[in-house]
Formats: C-alpha cells, structure tokens, sequence
C-alpha cells in the first residue's frame, strides 16, 4: 500500500492555464469586479454544469483555507459551493458515454475579481483567479481572444493553477481550457448587456 502511495505521488504534475477574453469599453471595470463576486455568474456559464448547491464549511476545511497560501491571509469571507459537472468519458460519443463529477468548490472575493478552489474526485485540484485587469498587466498566457464589441482598456483573465495525476493531464488540460474560456465569453458577454441596458435607462 505504501508503495502504490508513492508511485501514485510520483505521477502528480502541476501546471498553468491561462486563458483572456478583453472588456469592451461600455463595461465599468469596478462594476466586473462585483458582477464576479456573486459567485454563481462563474458557476452558471460552465458547460459541463448538471447542478449546483451551496454549502457549509466545516471546522477542518476552514483550517484548511486559512493555511493555504493561495489565500489572503485572516481570511473568513468564503462561500462554499458543491458544483455537479457532466463530463465526457469518450469525446463525442453523446449522454451515455458521460459521468457525473462532485466538486466541492471554495469561493473568495479579492482586490481584482474572485479566488476559487475546486478539488475533483481523483485527486485533480484547480485553483483560480478570475480577474479585472488592464490589458498588458498578465503578461503569461495566449493572446487576447476577441470579444464582444469595442475592445476596452481592460480583460477578464482566467489563471489557474492545477494539480493532477501525469495520465489525465491532456484531458483535464483540455477540458479546463474549452470550459473556462465559455465561461470568460459568458461572463463579458452577460456585463455588456447590463451596461447596454443600464445605458439605455437613463
């Protein structure tokens, strides 16, 4: 048993995906920030979403957080959510070649956006940092996606970190990759109609 630990250790890897999308001009940057701070704007635009539910952290996962460096320090403004994701187990085979994933996710907002952790089953951890920049400030990453409307000053950039086993890197790589930049497009996409009509209103 102690030997299969340690292979399966072995195997981890980590790695980085960055994906961007720019903010058209009409969408206040501070008015972004708060858009992804109720949490389920992120959850929602996922395209591998069955369901989702809010949830309670117990004692131990708050110790958890608390000791994370990918957290604020003092940190204790956090939402859990349990987020259900439909996943494909053979690309393209439809609905029955499909299977359900449980992921206990830990929403935090933070000075640019929000701070999320999802730890799936098979020991895939990502951590994300979805946020508000000026366009140039991440210099890391594909270049600029094009977006919806007039191209601003600023970007909806998605950084995260993930952790997983070295045989379901190409597919975890891929399915983060496609599902993360829906979900930038959705979420900008969603904040120009908010300004369009806010706009329209006066």
């Amino acid at each position: 048993m102690a030997k299969q630990t340690v292979t399966m250790a072995f195997l981890q890897t980590r790695f980085r995906v960055i994906n961007r999308v720019p903010i058209p001009s009409i969408v206040d940057p501070q008015a972004a920030r708060t858009y992804l701070g109720t949490y389920e704007s992120l959850i929602t635009p996922n395209p591998y979403l069955e369901r989702y539910e809010l949830r309670t952290l117990d004692a131990a996962e708050q110790e958890e957080i608390r000791r994370d460096p990918f957290y604020p320090p003092n940190t204790t403004h956090w939402q859990g959510y349990t987020v259900y994701e439909r996943v494909p187990i053979i690309p393209g085979a439809g609905d029955w070649a499909t299977t359900v994933v449980e992921i206990p996710c830990i929403f935090l907002t933070s000075e640019y956006g929000v701070l999320c952790r999802g730890d799936a089953t098979g020991g895939v951890t990502v951590k994300s940092r979805y946020e508000v920049r000026k366009r140039g400030e991440i210099q890391e990453g594909p270049d600029l996606v094009v977006g919806p409307g007039e191209e601003g000053d600023y970007e909806l950039v998605d950084i995260s970190e993930i952790n997983c086993n070295l045989v379901v890197k190409p597919f975890v790589r891929e399915k983060l990759s496609s599902g993360h930049i829906g979900i930038l497009k959705t979420v900008v996409s969603k904040l120009v109609e908010q300004a369009k009509a806010s706009a329209a209103s006066f």
